[in-house]
């Protein structure tokens, strides 16, 4: 529910531009404010994957923009999602990351719920009126929960379309991703690294699909691993002729960039008999893609990218935290699922050569935009050779722009919304 009064809030349409965004959209509380009303409780948000919570009993808490929820499998085998909220005196009822348990007990006044929602214990319940019913104070679920392949989403919004429609264009990209594994599943069970950041949610956003940085901030990384000679494995070349961005309708997003045949080869060459048999069952053609380094996003807050899924949680207009998963391939042999994880290590833990990079960027961005004198950040690279699909996808060379235009499109629609509140 929007607090702010309709005369402090920005004019949205004049602040987000298409080939410029101004600072404030970054900063402002009001802004930052809206965007939880706007879009996290008007969209679908990833919130957990299948493979978390894979046995009866086990949960997962997470939240949708700033409002905590629980994910559970119930003793039927069916997801839940519930508000991480007693509905007595609002503390929350599960104070844990991950778990297993069929019961949650607030620990401030402990009454406990069933991890269906059911509330089934009220200490000293003789202490209430004679009309008091339990049944009217279950906790609350969240109003839309789905699955994609294992994807898990939720929504605040009971009218939002299904999630196979919501992915659009994308969803094809993701597919992709997925199908790398010769099961058709993936598995997030190697736990997961945490980074907070002094800075704006949406500066992770652009950046997963931004093709632009990459040779310079991580100048370092790559010079290691062409020191190492593993420069041509599983990293598309910078050439701009071998990658392209995409845009997609709701504000997903794809960076690609495709592998030259002795790349393919290479990869290939580790583990033969995995590859041929995928082969098989995908198809030659469909091989390439699948081999494609793709960084794809799901607006708002999901990256599945490289040998990883990448979550982003907004805690206030100047303070992010990202949590990075690596996922294995089901049916893959472990020393190819290993492979990844070292790849993913050296990347991105917290003392890797890639996701400190993009920290530190993003905190030289949030300490740049206290220049007042320089109102705008650029979105023009590639603007003016844009080109639209008949699907209406956009596409652009992969160090252009064209992601984070088509992000902040949907963003600017979100947000300027008649009925948003």
């Amino acid at each position: 529910m929007l607090t702010a009064s309709a005369s402090s809030i920005p004019d949205i349409g004049e602040l987000i531009r298409p080939d410029r965004i101004h600072r404030s959209v970054y900063s402002d509380p009001v802004i930052f404010e809206l965007e939880m009303c706007r879009i996290f409780e008007k969209t679908w948000v990833y919130v957990a994957h299948e493979s978390e919570l894979r046995m009866p009993g086990d949960y997962k808490t997470a939240y949708i923009g700033l409002q905590p929820v629980i994910l559970a499998r119930t003793e039927d085998g069916r997801l839940t999602g519930l508000f991480n909220r007693c509905t007595h005196r609002a503390s929350v009822i599960c104070r844990y990351e991950r778990g297993n348990a069929n019961f949650f007990r607030c620990p401030y006044h402990a009454w406990t719920f069933k991890n269906t929602g059911e509330l089934i214990g009220v200490p000293r319940r003789d202490r209430y009126p004679p009309d008091f019913d339990p049944r009217d104070f279950d906790a609350v679920k969240v109003p839309r929960l789905e699955s994609y392949r294992g994807f898990v989403f939720a929504s605040m919004n009971p009218e939002v379309e299904p999630i196979a429609d919501y992915l659009a264009q994308a969803r094809r990209w993701l597919d992709a991703q997925i199908d790398l594994s010769i099961e058709g599943t993936v598995s997030l069970s190697a736990g997961a690294h945490r980074h907070t950041y002094h800075g704006n949610w949406k500066l992770q956003a652009e950046n997963g699909v931004d093709g632009y940085h990459a040779v310079y901030l991580h100048e370092t990384y790559f010079n290691l691993r062409k020191m190492h000679g593993r420069e041509s494995d599983r990293f598309g070349p910078r050439d701009e002729s071998l990658g392209w961005t995409m845009s997609f309708d709701n504000g997903h997003a794809l960076l690609a960039r495709q592998l030259l045949d002795d790349q393919i080869a290479t990869v290939r060459s580790q583990f033969t008999d995995y590859y041929d048999r995928l082969e098989r069952l995908r198809g030659k053609d469909r091989m390439r893609e699948l081999l494609t380094q793709k960084n794809l996003f799901i607006f708002p807050n999901l990256y599945v990218l490289l040998n990883q899924v990448r979550v982003i949680r907004p805690v206030s207009p100047s303070e992010t935290v990202v949590t990075m998963y690596p996922f294995f391939l089901d049916g893959a042999p472990a020393e190819l699922n290993a492979q990844r994880l070292r790849d993913h290590q050296i990347g991105f833990a917290p003392s890797g050569f890639v996701g400190p990079d993009d920290y530190a960027a993003f905190e030289c961005v949030t300490e740049g935009l206290n220049a007042g004198g320089v109102p705008w950040l650029l979105l023009l690279r590639g603007i003016h050779d844009e080109r639209i699909e008949s699907d209406g996808s956009r596409v652009g060379a992969p160090s252009d722009e064209t992601t984070q235009r088509g992000i902040y499109r949907r963003y600017r629609e979100l947000m300027l919304a008649k009925d948003a509140e």
